[in-house]
């Protein structure tokens, strides 16, 4: 898919306010300085500042699974460490407690983007397989969407002193550990 040039500013400003700012005290005026356009411009994209979070991150993931080759294993490793090299636009996204609006906000947009894959029918990864086969796939996805987000949320309150390779390690094997546990009680 190919992005609007405007659009990508946008996001790159937001990425490199994220680096020095907490997004709950960040402004659209910020932003929008920093990506040297209007305002205007950014309302014909965007509705509020959570819009353009939502389609960053979305663009981001989209980038990481391309990436791995839609092999889930290698998504894991590419997104963790994407987290790794961007740790300050993860502190700065997760400056609040797990229960401000920000924390209920990203969960929803990791919900909206796992069950967005679900329909892509080359995807036969473990997480996907199990959104398109559950009963209730919006509630699996808020439950997978929590986990990934409580597994960085700690990782970032250790100050990410758990190394890269054992968090890779156990985020790998927690996923195949659910979709095997899944399939056997067929929750899904």
């Amino acid at each position: 898919m190919k992005m609007n040039r405007t659009v990508r500013d946008f996001q790159n400003a937001l990425e490199s306010l994220l680096k020095t700012h907490q997004f709950g005290h960040l402004t659209i005026d910020q932003i929008c300085n920093e990506a040297l356009l209007h305002r205007s411009s950014f309302y014909r994209y965007f509705h509020d500042k959570y819009d353009l979070l939502e389609q960053t991150i979305s663009t981001r993931l989209n980038i990481l699974i391309d990436q791995s080759d839609r092999n889930e294993d290698e998504f894991v490793e590419i997104l963790i460490k994407y987290v790794s090299d961007n740790r300050d636009i993860f502190r700065n996204l997760a400056d609040s407690s797990s229960q401000s609006s920000l924390y209920g906000e990203i969960m929803k947009i990791v919900s909206e983007i796992l069950l967005r894959q679900r329909h892509d029918s080359e995807n036969q990864d473990t997480i996907v397989t199990a959104l398109r086969n559950s009963k209730n796939p919006e509630m699996l996805a808020y439950i997978l969407s929590g986990s990934i987000l409580g597994a960085f949320y700690w990782w970032r309150q250790n100050n990410y002193e758990v190394p890269q390779q054992d968090v890779i390690d156990f985020v790998k094997q927690s996923m195949h550990n659910l979709s095997d546990r899944l399939e056997h009680d067929g929750l899904n």
